[in-house]
C-alpha cells in the first residue's frame, strides 16, 4: 500500500512536485531507479531546522532571508538562502550595494549594514533597520531602498499608541538616514 506523501512545493527545475523526505526535501522526479530531476534541498541548513513553509517560500521566489542560523562554534546568523538554476542552495548575505559609498549591504541581527562601516579608509555607517515603526523591513523593501531610493508601496507602521498609519520608507538627500515619506 503506497504511503501519502506531503508535497511542498513546486520544483523550479522541471516543474515536479516537491514533497517532504526524513532527511529533507525533494523533487518526486529525483525519486527512484532513474531520476530525471536532481533536486534536493537538505532539512538542516546551518545548524538550522527549515520548516515546511519557508521550503515552499525558497521553492517559489527562490530565496528568503531568515534568522536563527549558527556557525558550528554556536554564533548565530542571518541570511538570505538562494536556490541557484543547478538546485543548489546558496547562502548569501549581500543584499546590494550601498547607496551612499557604494560597498556591499549585508543582512545583519538587527539591520542591512554596509559592509565599510569598519573600513578605516572609506568609512560608512549606512544602515536600514530590519524593525522601522513596527514594520519588519523585508528582503524585497531593503532592496528597493538601495536600489531606487524608496520602497514602491507604503508599508504599515504604529504609532505609541497602538494606532496604524502608512508611509513609504526612502533615502534622506545626504543619503545617511532612512526617512519616512
Amino acid at each position: 500500500m503506497e504511503q501519502e506523501k506531503k508535497i511542498i512545493g513546486q520544483c523550479p527545475m522541471c516543474g515536479g512536485s516537491v514533497v517532504k523526505t526524513c532527511k529533507g526535501y525533494r523533487c518526486e522526479n529525483a525519486i527512484g531507479e532513474t531520476p530525471s530531476c536532481s533536486l534536493y534541498i537538505n532539512g538542516i541548513l546551518g545548524n538550522r531546522k527549515m520548516s515546511d513553509d519557508e521550503i515552499t517560500i525558497l521553492l517559489k521566489d527562490r530565496k528568503i532571508m531568515l534568522d536563527g542560523f549558527a556557525t558550528k562554534e554556536g554564533k548565530t546568523f542571518p541570511t538570505v538562502l538562494e536556490l541557484d538554476q543547478n538546485g543548489a542552495v546558496n547562502m548569501q548575505s549581500v543584499i546590494g550595494k550601498c547607496p551612499k559609498c557604494g560597498g556591499d549591504i549585508r543582512v545583519g541581527a538587527r539591520a542591512f549594514n554596509c559592509s565599510n562601516y569598519s573600513n578605516q579608509e572609506n568609512q560608512c555607517n549606512f544602515s536600514i533597520w530590519r524593525n522601522i515603526g513596527g514594520h519588519q523591513i523585508s528582503l524585497e523593501e531593503a532592496t528597493e531602498i538601495c536600489e531606487k531610493g524608496m520602497t514602491t508601496k507604503e508599508l504599515e507602521m504604529y504609532r505609541d499608541d497602538g494606532s496604524i498609519y502608512r508611509k513609504r520608507l526612502g533615502l534622506s538627500p545626504d543619503k545617511l538616514q532612512i526617512v519616512k515619506i
